[in-house]
């Protein structure tokens, strides 16, 4: 068996990339948008987070986009079962932090619609904190269904309604109790205690099920170019992370009329007590020579 190279192929990199200029979140689509925060915002998000030295979760909930080929639902207006095909459904998943696996070859691709102003972490720190690669699908694959259908069946379940049922057992014996004789007093709290039990089942498969899916991100057949490049990790709790476990900041020297890198060496880095282990690094250097 030949021996591994010990250099990384062209599409894995060391470095885990955070781009602060991020697309904004389509409240009313429930999606991002496609095109970058403008550069102030970008650049007062990356100080922002180098300043708390905190990867912070998500303001929104990730979605996970699934087509049902086939849905048969009662119309009670006609009265008749109708057939509906390619439905779309939506699986709303646990909030996340982000980051991506893009090798600094391939940065400047993602500048269209992430922006130019990024923070590399060492993947060795972030693999410790808990990041995990997200698994990607498009949206009309069996495997994203079956996700969907596993929620489906635990929403169904409802061990509230066998704790009822005991309730009006009890009630029938105690209205029969001086009539009969009868005692079933000790398996109905074997009862009421299974569905109990049941209940939290339930609730932690619902829980483990939705973390499970904030690693899943799903594209639609236009989005292999955009989306499904992404190469992106996630983490379920937020990052507050040491200046030992960055590997890069990245800056363009300016935007428009605003030079942002030599503020950011200038004033901003010296402020923030960057050691100078941490690479700065103008984005046209890196990404544009």
């Amino acid at each position: 068996m030949s021996k591994i190279p010990e250099f990384a192929p062209g599409t894995v990199s060391k470095i885990l990339w955070h781009f602060t200029g991020g697309p904004s979140w389509n409240e009313k689509e429930r999606k991002q948008s496609t095109s970058p925060k403008p550069a102030a915002e970008a650049y007062k998000s990356l100080r922002s987070i180098l300043q708390s030295q905190e990867l912070r979760l998500g303001a929104y909930t990730e979605i996970v986009r699934v087509v049902i080929p086939e849905q048969r639902g009662f119309n009670r207006e006609t009265g008749q079962v109708e057939v509906r095909r390619n439905v779309p459904a939506t699986i709303s998943a646990a909030p996340v932090c982000c980051l991506s696996d893009i090798p600094a070859a391939r940065l400047g691709y993602h500048a269209y619609r992430y922006g130019k102003f990024a923070i590399g972490f060492h993947r060795s720190a972030a693999v410790w904190h808990g990041f995990n690669p997200v698994f990607y699908s498009l949206e009309h694959t069996g495997v994203v269904r079956s996700i969907y259908d596993g929620f489906s069946q635990l929403e169904i379940v409802d061990p509230s309604a066998i704790i009822s049922a005991v309730d009006e057992i009890q009630q029938a014996v105690i209205d029969v109790e001086d009539k009969v004789e009868i005692d079933v007093g000790f398996q109905l709290l074997d009862i009421e205690a299974e569905a109990g039990s049941l209940s939290d089942t339930v609730s932690a498969a619902r829980e483990t099920l939705r973390e499970f899916v904030a690693f899943v991100k799903t594209f639609q057949d236009d989005e292999f170019a955009t989306i499904y490049c992404e190469r992106e990790w996630r983490a379920l709790k937020p990052y507050k992370f040491s200046y030992d476990d960055l590997a890069m900041i990245v800056v363009p020297r300016s935007v428009g009329k605003r030079k942002y890198f030599s503020d950011f060496v200038e004033e901003i880095a010296p402020r923030l007590k960057l050691p100078r282990t941490v690479p700065i690094v103008p984005w046209e250097d890196l990404v544009e020579h």
